[in-house]
């Protein structure tokens, strides 16, 4: 049945429906640039769903309109857990672990502090940190971008958005770096994520300890105006506050870092779209936007809450399914030449933020980011090429780059 017909196809599981495709694909693997989303976009339209054996097993959903119905029903699909391999995980991401109706309880407080009227007016300094890491290394004529500017940018920006001293830039860059897994490898890169981890929790239980004691202005501190939020009509646990500071941390960093990587990756395999931008950088915003539908880094997953039949896919209460926002935004049924970027491409109804109200808090944020990165970068280096031979490698999970390297012309 066609995902159009929508809740007409949600029934109860049947028992007796043919199974579904079941295979392993290793969604994490480090591979050739693209590599990942070449291989989601074969299965998408091989299945619109099949079972993924990887770990204890999960649902992978491919087509954008039964995704984007997913997100919009969290009668069905809870907010438990969002990690596709772990269904009861021992750790929390808030408010993202959390389903209606406190799900707004908590980010009620926050949404003004990231709306878009609050982004405008930290612009004019985002742009400054941006231009500085630019001049910073304009006059070396090379630079492995993933290094001296997707780990810098993404925490001063960061470090601007939150008010926190920029005197932490580097504890955070170091956070960035180790939590994406860019410490080593196997049991070190574990090691030294789960370290990073705690790292992150205690320097903001102690952050928000200190506001309690000397609290500052809370219309320019994130964390003294968290420590007097509400959570419905009580005050928020700082349990919960802290939670909340580490989620923000992660999704602020290293997924800004990897979106910017391949806005990069593309302009400098690519000079004709990269030339357009010099001479028209009105068109940057949509070429950010295009960016984010061609190269989305994240997908989320959601747990059943009861047997279903969804849009033919025979689902069980607690069994995990993952909405393939990298699958979704490139589906043919929906954009027009899926896999080609189009920087002036309108209409463009990518999710790569989500599709429902656990919508990503920071986009507002990011698409800001990602724009003022390119226009200053374009404005001091408008040509640059990739400096290497060999195919550039990618994680995958998140998307990511391992490594960037670039080279322009001296000024």
């Amino acid at each position: 049945m066609d995902a159009s017909t929508g809740a007409a196809d949600v029934t109860e599981t049947d028992e007796n429906q043919e199974s579904p495709a079941s295979l392993f694909v290793d969604l994490n693997e480090t591979a050739p640039a693209l590599t990942h989303w070449r291989t989601i976009d074969e299965l998408r339209e091989q299945h619109r769903y099949f079972f993924n054996t990887e770990a204890q097993g999960y649902w992978v959903l491919t087509r954008y309109d039964d995704i984007r119905e997913a997100f919009q029903s969290p009668e069905l699909f809870s907010n438990h857990s969002i990690v596709a391999t772990n269904p009861d995980p021992a750790y929390r991401f808030l408010p993202s672990f959390s389903d209606p109706p406190i799900h707004m309880d908590y980010r009620r407080p926050m949404n003004p502090w990231f709306s878009p009227a609050s982004v405008q007016r930290l612009e004019p300094r985002l742009r400054e940190l941006a231009a500085a890491e630019v001049a910073r290394v304009a006059d070396d004529g090379s630079c492995d971008y993933m290094a001296a500017f997707g780990d810098r940018f993404p925490v001063a920006g960061f470090l601007a958005s939150m008010g926190l001293p920029m005197d932490d830039a580097e504890f955070f860059v170091s956070i960035a770096h180790r939590m994406s897994g860019n410490a080593g490898g196997g049991d070190e890169a574990a090691a030294a994520m789960t370290a990073a981890w705690g790292e992150l929790a205690a320097y903001w239980e102690d952050m928000l300890a200190d506001r309690r004691r000397r609290p500052l202005d809370p219309s320019l501190d994130f964390v003294t105006m968290m420590s007097t939020a509400p959570l419905g009509d009580a005050p928020m646990p700082d349990a919960d506050i802290i939670d909340i500071l580490v989620t923000l941390t992660l999704g602020s960093l290293d997924t800004l870092k990897s979106q910017l990587g391949w806005q990069m990756w593309h302009l400098a395999t690519t000079p004709a779209d990269r030339s357009r931008l010099v001479g028209e950088p009105a068109l940057i915003p949509s070429a950010v936007e295009e960016f984010l539908r061609v190269f989305p880094i994240v997908s989320m997953a959601r747990k059943v809450t009861r047997d279903v039949n969804f849009k033919g896919c025979p689902m069980h209460k607690d069994d995990m399914v993952l909405l393939s926002i990298q699958s979704a935004t490139r589906d043919p049924r929906v954009f027009p030449d899926a896999d080609q970027v189009r920087i002036d491409r309108s209409p463009n109804r990518h999710i790569a933020f989500g599709a429902s109200e656990h919508r990503c808090l920071g986009s507002h944020l990011a698409r800001v980011e990602l724009r003022l990165a390119l226009e200053e970068w374009l404005k001091v280096i408008p040509e640059f090429e990739v400096d290497q031979d060999e195919p550039l490698l990618a994680r995958g999970g998140q998307v990511s780059l391992i490594s960037l390297p670039l080279v322009w012309r001296r000024s």
